[in-house]
Order: structure tokens, then C-alpha cells, then sequence
């Protein structure tokens, strides 16, 4: 094998001459003479081991067993025993100069060199180049594959390993050392560029092959044109410096102290005493959390890595190695990074695979030397894990009335819906919406325009209240059904007979809500109460009185969703769990600020009871947390029971409306009696509602029921609805409850 006649290290006078005065042009210009560079270390290398090489190259075992000369060879062999040809040296030593004066020039000039970016943005030291440099030959140029296989002795090796690097660019000791050191696990080297598997780890150090990852050959070889790996890509999303930033419409104030508190830490004067930052900011989803992000690092021209803790899950690629690759990516595209999700890594029962995950995620955060943001809908206590780093916890809450109603307002005109007659500070108050989930609901009702105007361009300006509230009730999400019964409003206050003071309390409870922004935001109110700004009812009455169609008279009218609680779902014989289920209910009501009905409440909110035993003072604890738990809830809790005097004084006194639904005498009974048959339903003339209504005191529960079984009698008959099918009805909905018939009620049979 021999270099002297191809020339590699020659170097002409007329281009050392271009050489003083020209960078390069490419990185394949550059990567021509680190070719030739490392060409040139090859040749010293073969020089220095030329006589044991030509006596292997007369062996026809080669490589099979070791000889008893070449067993004596080896055990004299030392690493500085060098028989280095001056005139080598010397050639090495000008191409080494020529290429570093084209590299200055090249920087000078701004041409973004592969290497150099790489170098610069890992902190790689000159040594540490050129060992990268000798990793990067087999990606340039193939010849190398059959070169490194005969030099270390095996044509199955395809890479260099560490000890061919070593003798490659060490002439001594010192230089030894420091070679290792670079080459080192835990150097940059081994951490960003090489790649390695369990077999390697088996391996001496010496031993091990040094291969190029393939996303740092693609870099290498591409620049910023190569794309990160399959996976990596799924997970992160970069924010350049030409992306479209949406403005920022609230939390103004703490977006100038986020650039002032930033730009203060990573000063240039503090910069050996500078303090690396991990700030978490948490928040409902759609709060502006990365808004937030994007406009702090863009006011510093940094672009943004965001990377999906969540996503990171998903993955079929180990987490550990996942995270390493989105560690790298973000050093290499010179980014701040930015995790989302992060309460996804922290679950609230972790298992051993969680608080493993748990370790490696710190432990590559720890490693990590840039500015970090953590995103995550809940907070999370990491101050204690991070070391080394201020760990600032910040909250981005919903906005508050004239904020949010502001926002309203402002993304409403935006979106072209001027027109559409709608309240703002009605909706702000019951829609308490992120940013993000106003923007949404505004796409989604101008879709629901699109749709209803058969997809024709500008039909957005049809987007009507119903439309918008519809859009609304899409950006809830919840879990509610757990352990609750999701119920449709279908009355309306004309569908309900009850007396007028009821009527009117159930509508002043309706303003309530509906101007709980002017009374609480406008005129100040809210400064004065801590909590309790919600609305509770308790509707109390005899079964059948028209406690449940009131809810969904409120829930129609405010245009909130209505959930009746399960109590079995709710109450519980295990000490806590009554707690633990009532907590879901309303941090899930939050949510959407739904109506949470609990029908049959007597087992619920009874009274109590003096304590005797454990048991008695468990279920006094759970009354006392419900208590809590409704002061807290803004929304609307609306309670339903039979028997008023059951209810706990503690819980009249905290409730806003007590209305009580008396049972209805005759003209009441007749106005629900005429209430119940629609129009299109064929009723006989011989039908006598005032004499029903007189006869029989029946509430309106039963009188449903027996208006839909007196349908269906008709119809069997093929009659219209007529006396003698509610007759006959009513008897068997007094015989089902149980209720003997009065000589009175017997007269009308």
C-alpha cells in the first residue's frame, strides 16, 4: 500500500498562494482538503508501522493467530516509538496551516461551513474535530472502508475504532491523554455524534468502532437542509425567526417580565456567574403557554424547539434515546428548548417504568446547558430535581370578566362576526375560556356557517348565536359522564306550570349568572367576596313537581350543559372516597362550567348526626368537604329533594335560592293537563280536563305518565285520545304507586 504517488500531501505554490487569500466556497471544497489532511495522517501512520506491515503482508495466516515474531513485535511496540519522516512532518504540519487560514477566511466571509457550525455549537476543541473529521471519511469517500479494514487487520471492519484514531493522531503520552479523554463516554464526541450498541459496550475502549450517528453524517454532509430522524421529527415543531406570530392579547405585563428576567440572567456581563434557567409555566390548555415562549425567545432572536413530553410516550424508540436525540436537536439547531406536556412524564400513581422515565428525564435536563421552558396544564414541584438551575414557576390563568369579555369581542370582530347580535360579557361569563379556546369556538361556528350555507365561500357571515354556543360546547372537554348523566334541555319557561313566585325566583336565579360580570368585574364586587361567587339552588318538593324540568329550564335558558349526579357513583362505604369522588366531580364541573344537578340529595346533605362512633364522624367530614367543595365551584349546583326539613341548616345557610315547588292544587293541575298532549296529538271531544283536574290530585310526573299511556291506549284502539283512555290510565298509575281510590275519585269511573 503506498501514498507517495497519488500526491495527497503535495501542495502546489499556486494553491498555497489561493489559499492566503480564498475561503472556501462549499463544505465539499472544504471537505476535498480535510480529505487530503487525513490522507496525509494515513500516510505518517503507514510509514510508521511500514516494517511490521510488510512482514504481514508475506504471511498467508495473516490476521488468523499471532506469530512468535509478531507476539516479540508487539510486546516491544510502544506508542511513542514513532518513525516519523521529517519531510512528512513538515508537509503535514503546511496543509494543517493552509486549511486553518481558509477556515478563518471562510468565517470571516459568513459561509456556513457543516463542521465548523458543528464544532462551534458542541464547544468541540481542535483535537476534537479532527477525530470527527476521521469518523466522517467513510460517509465522504468509501475507499476508506477497505483502508480502516486492512490497517486494523480485519476487511469486516467498515469504521475506524478508538485505538486507530489514537494512533492516528498521538505522538506521545500527553497527546494519548488527551485523545482519550476526548473519545471519552461521557465526552461530546460519544454523547452527540458517535453511535454505539450493547456489543460495543462488551468491547475494551480501544476495541470499540467509532460510527457516525446518522443524523450528525446527515448534518455534516447536508447542513440545516437534513431533517431530524423519523421520530424525533413527530415530536418536535420548531418556531424560526420568520414564522407568524400571533400577537399577544393578554398577560402583557408578564411577557415584559419574562423578557426582562431572561435578558438580566443571560447577560453578556453575568456570563461567568450566569445562572441557567428552567422556567415552568403552567396553565388550562389554550392559556397562550407557548405564545408566550415564542414571543420571549423571538424579542431575543431565538428560534423555538417545542418537543411533546406526551409525544415522547407514544414512541416505539427508547425514551432515554428519544430524549437525547431532542436534547441534541435542540443544541444543534442552536434553539431554546421547550417541553409540553411535561405532566404527562408525572403521573399521579407512577408505576417503576414512570419513575424511571422520571430519572432519565432529569438527568438529560441536568445535562443540558440551555435556556429551558417546561409547559404543563397543572404544576408540578421539579425545583427539587433540577440542579443547578433557577426553576421559576409561573402560572397563566383564564382571564377574568372584562379581560375575557375583551377577548370576546376582539376575536369576534376578527373572525367577521360583528353582525351575529351576540352578548359578549353574557358569553365571557358563561363560557370562561382560554385564548385558545375562544379562537377555536370562532373557527368552529363559522364551519357550522359553511355547513349550513352548503360550503359556499363567505356564508361565514351567517354564524348565529346557536351556532356560536354549539361551537362553545365543543371546546369543553370533560369526564363528567363518570360519574354523572348527561341531560338534553328540552323545556323552555313556558313548558313549566308552576305558581309566580317560583317562576320568578327561577329567573332572577337566571340573571344571576347572566350578570355576574357587570356585578363582580364592572362594579367591584368580586374584591369583596373570596369565594362563594357561584350560584347553588335547592329545589324542594314532592316528587313529581317539576324539580328536574326546572334545571333544564336554567340549563336552556343560561345555554349550559346539565349533569345529573349518580349517587351511587358518588357515595361510598370507604373512608375518603366519598371526598375523592366528589372532588372529580367539580374540578371536572370547572371544566365546563356545567350545572350539576344532585337529584334524591336527602342521603347526600342530611342533617348531622351527633357523633357516636367512627362512622358518624366520617360522614359528618363528608358533608363538611361538600359544604367546601360548592363555596368553591363558580357554576351553578343545583340540589333536589323531597323533604326539605332533612336538608342540614348548615347547607340552607349557604345556599342562594331555596324555591320550594308546592304540590299543585286543580287550576294548576289543569294548565299541566292541557300542557301535556302536543298539538298534533287527536284528543276526543268527550275529554274533560277541569273535571281530571278536580277529581284526582296527581302531580305532574304522574300526569306525564299517564298522558303518554293514554296515547298509546288510543292508538292500540285506533281512536282518538278520548275520556275513557285517561280514565283507564289514571287507574293504573295510582294502582302502581299504591294509592286506594276515594269514593269521589271512584264516582268518575
Amino acid at each position: 500500500m503506498m501514498y507517495g504517488g497519488r500526491g495527497n500531501g503535495q501542495i502546489r505554490a499556486e494553491d498555497e498562494q489561493r489559499w492566503d487569500q480564498e475561503g472556501y466556497a462549499s463544505s465539499w471544497e472544504h471537505y476535498a482538503d480535510e480529505l487530503r489532511l487525513f490522507d496525509c495522517r494515513l500516510e505518517r501512520l503507514y510509514e510508521s508501522r511500514k516494517s511490521r506491515m510488510e512482514a504481514w503482508q508475506h504471511d498467508p495466516y495473516q490476521g488468523m493467530f499471532v506469530s512468535e515474531d509478531e507476539f516479540i513485535g508487539l510486546i516491544h511496540e510502544t506508542s511513542d516509538g514513532w518513525t516519523d519522516d521529517p519531510e512528512a512532518r513538515v508537509r503535514l504540519g503546511r496543509l494543517e496551516a493552509a486549511v486553518a487560514r481558509r477556515l478563518a477566511l471562510s468565517e470571516r466571509a459568513g459561509t456556513e461551513l457543516p463542521l465548523l457550525t458543528a464544532a462551534r455549537v458542541f464547544g468541540l476543541q481542535s483535537l476534537e474535530r479532527e477525530l470527527l473529521v476521521a469518523a466522517l471519511v467513510v460517509e465522504l469517500d468509501r475507499k476508506y472502508e477497505r483502508i480502516f479494514g486492512y490497517l486494523l487487520d480485519d476487511l469486516t471492519c467498515k469504521q475506524p475504532n478508538v485505538g486507530l484514531l489514537l494512533q492516528l493522531h498521538c505522538r506521545d503520552a500527553a497527546a494519548w491523554s488527551r485523545a482519550r479523554t476526548a473519545l471519552s463516554p461521557s465526552g461530546p464526541l460519544a454523547t452527540y455524534f458517535f453511535s454505539g450498541d450493547e456489543a460495543d459496550a462488551a468491547r475494551s475502549l480501544l476495541s470499540r468502532p467509532v460510527r457516525l450517528d446518522r443524523r450528525m453524517a446527515q448534518f455534516l454532509l447536508d447542513g440545516y437542509a437534513a431533517e431530524p430522524s423519523e421520530a424525533a421529527a413527530r415530536v418536535t415543531q420548531r418556531c424560526g425567526m420568520d414564522a407568524r406570530l400571533e400577537p399577544l392579547r393578554i398577560d402583557l405585563e408578564l411577557q415584559r417580565q419574562l423578557r426582562t428576567f431572561v435578558g438580566g440572567v443571560y447577560a453578556p456581563e453575568r456570563q461567568a456567574a450566569r445562572k441557567r434557567l428552567a422556567l415552568q409555566l403552567w396553565g388550562p390548555p389554550g392559556a397562550g403557554k407557548k405564545l408566550q415562549v415564542k414571543h420571549c425567545c423571538r424579542s431575543f432572536g431565538k428560534p423555538v424547539l417545542f418537543a411533546d413530553a406526551a409525544g415522547l410516550l407514544l414512541e416505539e424508540q427508547p425514551f432515554a434515546e428519544l430524549l437525547a436525540d431532542v436534547l441534541r436537536e435542540a443544541i444543534l439547531q442552536q434553539a431554546v428548548l421547550c417541553f409540553t406536556h411535561v405532566e404527562a412524564l408525572f403521573p399521579e400513581e407512577p408505576d417503576a417504568a414512570a419513575r424511571q422515565r422520571q430519572r432519565v428525564f432529569f438527568r438529560g435536563l441536568n445535562g443540558y446547558g440551555g435556556l429551558l421552558f417546561l409547559l404543563a396544564d397543572k404544576q408540578l414541584k421539579l425545583a427539587a430535581e433540577m440542579k443547578d438551575r433557577w426553576v421559576v414557576d409561573i402560572e397563566l390563568k383564564v382571564p377574568e370578566g372584562d379581560a375575557r369579555e375583551a377577548l370576546w369581542s376582539a376575536l369576534g370582530s376578527e373572525a367577521g362576526l360583528d353582525g351575529t347580535g351576540a352578548d359578549w360579557r353574557l358569553i365571557a361569563d358563561k363560557f370562561r375560556f382560554t385564548p385558545g379556546q375562544i379562537g377555536q369556538a370562532f373557527s368552529q361556528a363559522q364551519g357550522f356557517a359553511e355547513w349550513s350555507g352548503g360550503g359556499q365561500a363567505g356564508s361565514a357571515g351567517g354564524v348565529d348565536e346557536q351556532a356560536l354556543y354549539k361551537a362553545c360546547a365543543m371546546q369543553v372537554q370533560h369526564r363528567l359522564e363518570k360519574k354523572a348523566t348527561r341531560i338534553q334541555p328540552k323545556y323552555a319557561w313556558d313548558d313549566i306550570i308552576l305558581p309566580a313566585e317560583q317562576k320568578e325566583q327561577l329567573r332572577q336565579a337566571c340573571n344571576q349568572m347572566k350578570y355576574r360580570g357587570i356585578v363582580y368585574g364592572q362594579w367591584g364586587f368580586e374584591r369583596k367576596l373570596a369565594y362563594g361567587k357561584g350560584l347553588s339552588m335547592l329545589f324542594a318538593g314532592p316528587p313529581g313537581t317539576g324539580k328536574t324540568m326546572s334545571a333544564q329550564v336554567v340549563a336552556r335558558e343560561l345555554q349550559l350543559e346539565l349533569y345529573k349526579i349518580d349517587l351511587s357513583q358518588v357515595i361510598s362505604k370507604y373512608i375518603g372516597e366519598t371526598e375523592k369522588n366528589l372532588h372529580e366531580i367539580f374540578q371536572e364541573a370547572r371544566l365546563s362550567n356545567a350545572i350539576l344537578f344532585f337529584d334524591e340529595t336527602d342521603a347526600l346533605f342530611g342533617k348531622r348526626s351527633e357523633v357516636k362512633d367512627s362512622h358518624d364522624k366520617y360522614a359528618n367530614i363528608e358533608t363538611a368537604y361538600l359544604l367546601q367543595k360548592m363555596e368553591e365551584y363558580d357554576g351553578i349546583s343545583v340540589l333536589a329533594t323531597n323533604l326539605l326539613g332533612n336538608i342540614d341548616e348548615a347547607f340552607i345557610r349557604r345556599i342562594n335560592y331555596i324555591i320550594k315547588f308546592p304540590f299543585p292544587d286543580a287550576d294548576y293541575r289543569e294548565m299541566i293537563w292541557r300542557s301535556m298532549f302536543p298539538q298534533e296529538a287527536p284528543i276526543s271531544a268527550d275529554v274533560d280536563f277541569r273535571l281530571i283536574a278536580g277529581k284526582f290530585a296527581i302531580a305532574g310526573g304522574s300526569i306525564k305518565n299517564i298522558a303518554v299511556s293514554a296515547a298509546f291506549l288510543a292508538a292500540d284502539a285506533g281512536t282518538p285520545i278520548g275520556m275513557q283512555h285517561l280514565l283507564q290510565a289514571i287507574k293504573h298509575e295510582l294502582m302502581k304507586t299504591g294509592r286506594l281510590l276515594t269514593k269521589e275519585e271512584l264516582a268518575v269511573f
